[in-house]
């Protein structure tokens, strides 16, 4: 009795994993869809992040923790926390920096030849993922274990662009919980959120460019943000 209750419960584990592997994801559209749907609910969002940057060629790793503000359509807020404090407003094409412990600040314009979705602002501006991105499954499409669904996103204007994005989608309640950026050399930034909550409004006092920014001209003989 006890061998056929083993060979039973055997089978029924085996018949759920063959299930959990032959299950489709859902249509590309219809995540999309229902990521829009969350996040159109209301204007805002806060979230705590954890950023790691990695440069492949050099073997580098740098890791960055805060929060982030969201505001749609088109600005964002960082509160760099660790390891150097920070706040950067981004608006647009227009960015500032400012280091609260030395009180230097700096702004400047992201370059044209630099899609501003590099710069994560997609995430202030879901309702337009469709028209600024061709959206597909990656390789990987979910995990299981994280309960996460994969997206790939690719410049629509430059297909073959220099960039792409990889965002990792709630199974749940389909709420985005990572981004990854990735450059043509490979190198990427990876953006872990969490304690995601939405507001009705954020106040424009979160938004405002550092006050007194030297426009930034030459990166080499700037200081910048490590973002």
């Amino acid at each position: 009795m006890k061998a056929l209750t083993f060979v039973v419960l055997f089978s029924a584990i085996m018949a759920a994993g063959l299930n959990a592997e032959s299950a489709e994801p859902p249509p590309v559209d219809e995540v999309v869809k229902r990521v829009q749907n969350v996040y159109a609910r209301q204007c805002c969002f806060v979230a705590r992040f954890d950023q790691l940057t990695v440069n492949v060629a050099m073997d580098l790793k740098d890791r960055f923790e805060g929060n982030i503000y969201v505001k749609a359509p088109d600005v964002i807020a960082l509160e760099v926390v660790s390891p150097e404090k920070q706040q950067v407003v981004i608006r647009g094409r227009s960015y500032s920096i400012y280091f609260p412990d030395d009180g230097n600040a700096a702004r400047g314009e992201i370059p044209p030849e630099m899609n501003v979705e590099q710069f994560f602002s997609f995430l202030a501006n879901l309702g337009d993922l469709g028209r600024n991105f061709l959206i597909s499954y990656p390789n990987r499409s979910s995990d299981e274990a994280e309960r996460l669904i994969f997206l790939e996103l690719a410049d629509r204007n430059k297909p073959q662009g220099t960039y792409r994005i990889v965002v990792g989608i709630d199974m749940d309640q389909y709420i985005i919980r990572r981004a990854i950026i990735y450059d043509a050399l490979g190198n990427y930034n990876r953006f872990d959120l969490s304690e995601i909550t939405f507001q009705n409004s954020l106040p424009d006092s979160r938004f405002q460019m550092a006050p007194g920014a030297v426009d930034i001209k030459d990166e080499s003989t700037s200081k910048s943000s490590k973002q």
